[in-house]
């Protein structure tokens, strides 16, 4: 028994574990590739790729190494950056860095001694037969460079801080002129840099960027704060309209001037994008790391996020992905929409997606749904089969092929490399071509040239289509033809060439490929040039909007009306009701932008043409509601709100009698809208405003469902503070509670007692003393009642503060205690602080630590023994040594010692404890009870926690050497959103978490424990952001028994499959072990193929154990086929799952089919929203399949969770056969 370690363990420390990137380099499941490099012949001979495909090598070793970024300039050559100096940046100066004086030209720098070894070169293939066979540097002593793009008489390079611009005048590849163009751009996270640039349809530069570094974008000279933010997502910049760049044509670049430019984040969230495109119709992908891969990125939307929050806090929703499905491991890079023309006609459209950890690129087909899409997987376009593949840019290149930068390093992550920077294989480098020679491909006749096959070779060995190719000697008149070409890459380079031409004389010849009948892309090309060339000339863009039946040219009228100010507001008017979503998406995205402000923050931006900023609705939000929306897009309602967003503060009751008139007839549209309506004028923090809502929720009152999203919105916007109307509402609140909807009536009670309603605060406080109610009710009573800050409540509060209180409500009582202050609650918080109870201790001494005087009480009642200073947590003592109050830091360090937060010797330490954990047995029960009372306070962890941290499953623990470094000194890198945060209240209270919530009415905070403090910004004395992790120093004074049992139970939790000698081996590979071993090979416990059981039924979310081979998807079990077997968790109380959630559309009836194992039985339980509504034991006898049938007619015009359950009878053969789950 180890049980007296394990409270003497606990006693020691109380913390909660931070996993964010910690900087060791993975094995385990992300162990390097432990082969030597293939050379680029066997590298390629051990490629896979559909018959009919074959991959060409354009470069390699040495001619190109550690490739980051590439792209072509306007004769087919291929530009690379090398990042040599990745991950940590170089110590000598930087040429091209420190800060920016100024936007204008300069001279290259004069350098001599050590300089930052990245640099651009240029690859090009003389003879044009495919393959590379000269190379040029063109700028060198770039630091940490990690973005290209050719234009303007040069090349723009992403190099933090700044986005430069390299100008070669003479075009003999050697820059002549830099300058900076933007500054502001973070380095906080080398992987998560400024990348992927490309030129948009609408002639803005576009790029993505990383959650965990940032940036405050801005031009040279500007101060930080004003800046953009922009920590995740695709931003876009451009030169000022109406400033044309005069440095361009200066022979004299030192003296020339330069047009200043622009920036905003056109589309805000996901994680860190590495690649973006956009297809056919101008509709921009990013592939995204760690969650969801795949995104569709609509011009200012708000998406889901891994970290932080978004710059813009009215949004009250982030958009999702649009996969559902999962390939292997987490991290992509590069992705192309394919519009190459010479591929099969059945690729067109797809996106291609480099996996850097599968060693592979997925091809994928996007499906449009409403105003967005969906994205499900087709097949592995390429798959290296050898580890050294880490593709990171896809790319179509002038040949109309595939192009594929190879990075080609045995480190599959960033943590790698930030472990051992001289183990990035520097030497290594590849630019692969997949080529077609199947019949139906197109083969591209060449820009302005003869359409022979070119010198050199076959179309398919040639680089580029021709050997003379350059577009910036074709006339305007070819340049104008080329628009037309079946290769993107063409018609894009010649609509480049165009726009830096300021092409004169071209305009009737743009409209009449507009106006024709060419392929659409060649007309959109046409458009979007002529918006270029000349943004007020709006004639051919006119007529599309009126006379075109195209929804992606009456799309773009809409669009570049609001990007330019084209189209008039009568042409808006009748796109608005076109029955095509994308249409109406681009509507309500111009519409926003003719309400002066940027596309995703509430920022002025300049007006060109706007409609002026009217306070009140206009037609077009009226044809836009009553034209719907499908009910799986997400998009185009998102994009309607945030067009009115910006002016319904300021004109509030003109839009809420527009919206109670029109709201009726326009559901479930307008529930969304009446929702966030309600929340924006919360926000206000006006009582006046209040008042208006109070009125339009009366004048909705006869339509239940409409008004219960509406009072959902009045309470929810209330979070940060209770905000009373002015007017008396008690008649209105007694409508309400009396209405038949259930949602109505606990919205308005919700809203009764937040109002101060004497009798309802009663009844809440009836029901919270009521032990018959579910526990959940009670605590969600209780936390509305403690927004009413009255003596009622206090005395209603203390019958809970006493040990016969359940631990959950227990712990929600003291954290309203904490919450509403007063004197009457020291001495039960004094009582609960003696709790045997870990968490209503904990919990106590958090809430006694919040307040000053509290605090004082509380240190000497330590002094006094009166409480244990035994298990302290640690959070707490962190804050009390470093309390602004010496007294209180005095009294702290007499009662409980010294806290070094600290280490000075953490390498030692952390060797320390790899020994520890080297010798000996682990005991993973005990280790389990210590993570249950310790990590799980703040992370999820299979099922389970909280998500006050990062979820555990997968994230810095894959090995031995980085889950130390993790735990024992957690501020080495901190993610974004993830930093200690303490908020000083203005009634005394101290308070510490992760910011989730930041708004201009409240901050929310997630403290230990998924404790959330909302907190009015009226209230905030002082926030200080503590840079520190919310984890404290400390996990190494755990005994070494008790620490080896913990951090091998995070490593291999027995709910992952039984801890082998070939597990163990594996994690603690990187470990310096006292003789080396020979890699063992892989076992079963990591062999699950999780991509084709999570495609088993891409409806249904599978949970279930790495356990015993399984999940594993079978051909054939006992005469049914497509057959996907689970197994319960190992702790023999953990069911396996599916899970879904839908919209019961009417009378509906759930088929599942199931059978067992021949030896053996398990416990099917189906639930709807955690509702139990079926059992049954699934027996081998016969007949072997059992059919199980659920009416679920009764939730009719509901979303429901359904949750089918594969629970242990007993504990032998528990395995559980699913086949042809089915909704009829």
């Amino acid at each position: 028994m180890k049980k007296p370690l394990i409270l003497r363990a606990l006693a020691t420390l109380s913390l909660c574990l931070n996993f964010t990137a910690a900087g060791k380099e993975l094995t385990g499941t992300y162990l390097p590739s432990t082969n030597t490099c293939p050379t680029p012949d066997e590298a390629r001979g051990k490629m896979s790729v559909p018959d009919g495909y074959e991959v060409r090598c354009f470069a390699h070793e040495p001619m190109v190494q550690n490739p980051v970024a590439m792209t072509w300039d306007h004769r087919g050559r291929l530009w690379v950056v090398e990042a040599y100096e990745y991950p940590n940046g170089s110590e000598h100066p930087a040429p091209f860095g420190g800060e920016a004086r100024d936007d204008q030209y300069h001279p290259l720098p004069k350098t001599s001694g050590a300089l930052p070894r990245d640099r651009v070169i240029v690859l090009e293939d003389t003879d044009n037969d495919g393959s590379a066979d000269k190379r040029t540097v063109f700028v060198e002593g770039l630091n940490l460079a990690s973005a290209i793009l050719c234009g303007d008489n040069g090349i723009y390079v992403g190099q933090q801080p700044h986005l430069l611009h390299f100008r070669d005048d003479d075009q003999d590849d050697k820059p002549d002129a830099w300058r900076v163009v933007l500054t502001g751009f973070g380095r906080e996270d080398t992987h998560e840099l400024l990348n992927s640039f490309c030129w948009g349809p609408d002639g803005w530069l576009y790029m993505t960027h990383g959650v965990f570094t940032h940036s405050k974008v801005r031009r040279p000279g500007q101060p930080g704060s004003e800046g953009f933010k922009f920590d995740a997502g695709i931003g876009r910049a451009r030169p000022l309209r109406g400033v044309q760049s005069s440095g361009l044509k200066s022979s004299n670049a030192a003296e020339s001037g330069a047009p200043p430019w622009e920036f905003e984040v056109f589309a805000d969230g996901t994680s860190n994008p590495w690649g973006c495109d956009y297809d056919a119709a101008g509709n921009f992908f990013v592939s995204a790391c760690v969650i969801d891969h795949f995104f569709h990125m609509a011009p200012g939307g708000i998406y889901v996020r891994q970290g932080g929050a978004p710059e813009n806090p009215y949004a009250y929703e982030q958009l999702p992905s649009i996969v559902k499905h999962k390939h292997f491991r987490a991290a992509y890079a590069g992705v192309q929409i394919y519009q190459g023309g010479r591929y099969p006609a059945d690729t067109h459209g797809h996106a291609f997606i480099g996996n850097i950890h599968d060693n592979a690129i997925h091809e994928e087909i996007l499906t449009p749904v409403g105003a967005t899409f969906k994205c499900e997987p087709r097949r592995d376009f390429l798959r290296a089969n050898d580890g050294w593949f880490r593709p990171v840019s896809t790319q179509t290149g002038p040949d109309g092929f595939l192009w594929i930068m190879d990075w080609c390093d045995k480190y599959p992550c960033y943590q790698n490399a930030k472990a051992n920077p001289e183990g990035v294989d520097r030497q290594y480098g590849r630019i692969w071509r997949v080529i077609t020679t199947q019949s139906g491909s197109v083969v591209p006749a060449s820009a302005g040239s003869d359409t022979a096959p070119p010198k050199g070779g076959t179309t398919e060995h040639a680089s580029r289509p021709t050997n003379d190719l350059d577009l910036k000697k074709l006339s305007t008149t070819d340049l104008v033809k080329t628009l037309e070409h079946p290769n993107n890459w063409m018609r894009r380079m010649a609509r480049r060439m165009l726009i830096e031409q300021h092409a004169e004389g071209t305009q009737e010849s743009l409209q009449q490929i507009a106006k024709s009948d060419a392929p659409v892309p060649a007309r959109l090309e046409a458009i979007w040039t002529l918006s270029a060339l000349n943004p007020q000339d709006y004639r051919a863009i006119g007529w599309l909007a009126k006379n075109d039946p195209n929804p992606a040219l009456k799309a773009w009228a809409a669009r570049l009306s609001g990007e330019g100010g084209h189209v008039g507001h009568d042409r808006l008017d009748e796109l608005a009701e076109n029955p095509d979503p994308s249409v109406r998406l681009a509507v309500s995205i111009a519409l926003r932008q003719k309400r002066e402000v940027h596309l995703t923050s509430d920022r002025a931006r300049p007006s060109l043409d706007s409609m002026g900023r009217s306070n009140g609705p206009t037609i077009l939000e009226t044809k836009l509601l009553k034209a719907g929306v499908d009910p799986d897009d997400k998009v185009l309602p998102t994009a309607i709100w945030m067009a009115i967003e910006p002016v319904l503060a300021d004109g509030a009751k003109q839009w809420l009698d527009w919206l109670a008139d029109i709201a009726p007839t326009t559901q479930p549209l307008s529930r969304v809208l009446s929702h966030k309506a309600m929340r924006r004028l919360c926000d206000t923090r006006k009582a006046e405003n209040l008042d208006l809502a109070v009125e339009f929720c009366d004048k909705i009152a006869e339509h239940d469902i409409l008004l219960a999203h509406a009072l959902d919105g009045l309470v929810k916007g209330q979070e940060g503070g209770v905000i009373k109307p002015v007017k008396e509402v008690s008649a209105s609140l007694a409508e309400w509670r009396s209405s038949s909807n259930a949602d109505v009536r606990k919205h308005a009670q919700t809203l009764a007692v937040m109002w101060g309603d004497a009798a309802a605060v009663k009844e809440m406080i009836a029901v919270l003393h009521d032990g018959s109610k579910p526990e959940k009710e009670r605590i969600t009573v209780l936390q509305s009642l403690q927004k009413v800050r009255t003596d009622a409540v206090r005395d209603g509060l203390m019958p809970l503060l006493t040990s016969q209180t359940s631990t959950a409500l227990a712990v929600a009582a003291i954290r309203a205690a904490a919450d509403l202050g007063g004197d009457e609650f020291i001495v039960p918080l004094l009582q609960q602080s003696a709790s045997k109870d870990f968490n209503v201790r904990n919990a106590a001494i958090e809430a006694l630590s919040n307040r000053e005087a509290w605090t004082k009480t509380l240190l000497n009642a330590i002094a006094e023994q009166k409480v244990s200073a035994s298990g302290f947590p640690a959070p707490v003592r962190r804050a009390l040594a470093t309390h602004k109050d010496k007294a209180v830091r005095d009294l702290a360090y007499e009662v409980l010692g010294a806290w070094q937060d600290s280490s000075e010797d953490v390498k030692s330490l952390i060797a320390q404890k790899k020994q520890a954990c080297l010798t000996g047995e682990p005991d993973l029960a005990n280790g389990k009870l210590m993570f249950t009372a310790t990590c799980m306070v703040c992370h999820e962890f299979h099922g389970g926690g909280q998500k006050v941290g990062p979820d555990l499953i997968g994230s810095g623990r894959s090995n031995l050497d980085a889950l130390l470094t993790n735990v024992i000194d957690p501020n080495q890198i901190i993610g974004n959103g993830y930093e200690n945060i303490t908020v000083s209240t203005k009634d005394g209270r101290t308070l510490a978490g992760r910011i989730v919530e930041d708004t201009p009415g409240h901050v929310k905070l997630l403290a230990a424990g998924g404790a959330a403090q909302v907190v009015p910004r009226d209230q905030i004395a002082s926030l200080t952001n503590t840079k520190q992790s919310l984890m404290p120093m400390g996990f190494g004074n755990l005994p070494d028994p008790a620490f080896r049992d913990l951090v091998w139970y995070i490593l291999a939790p027995p709910e992952e499959g039984p801890l082998t000698s070939e597990k163990k081996k594996l994690l603690i590979q990187g470990v310096e072990l006292p003789e080396a071993s020979p890699q063992p090979a892989r076992t079963n416990w990591r062999a699950i193929d999780w991509e084709s059981v999570s495609l088993w039924n891409p409806d249904w979310k599978v949970t279930a154990p790495d356990f015993e081979r399984t999940p594993v998807k079978l051909a054939e079990y006992h005469g049914k086929t497509n057959v996907l077997l689970l197994h319960p968790f190992p702790d023999k109380k953990t069911p396996a799952s599916l899970e879904r959630t839908f919209k019961v559309a009417g009378k509906t009836r759930l088929h599942v089919h199931v059978a067992s194992d021949d030896r053996g039985d398990w416990q099917l339980k189906v639930l709807v929203n955690s509702s139990r509504v079926s059992e049954v034991i699934v027996d081998h006898e016969k007949p072997r399949w059992k059919e199980v049938e659920v009416d679920l007619t009764k939730w009719k015009g509901q979303d429901i969770t359904v949750r089918l359950e594969a629970h242990a009878n007993g504990w032998a053969w528990e395995f559980a056969y699913w086949q042809g789950i089915t909704l009829e």
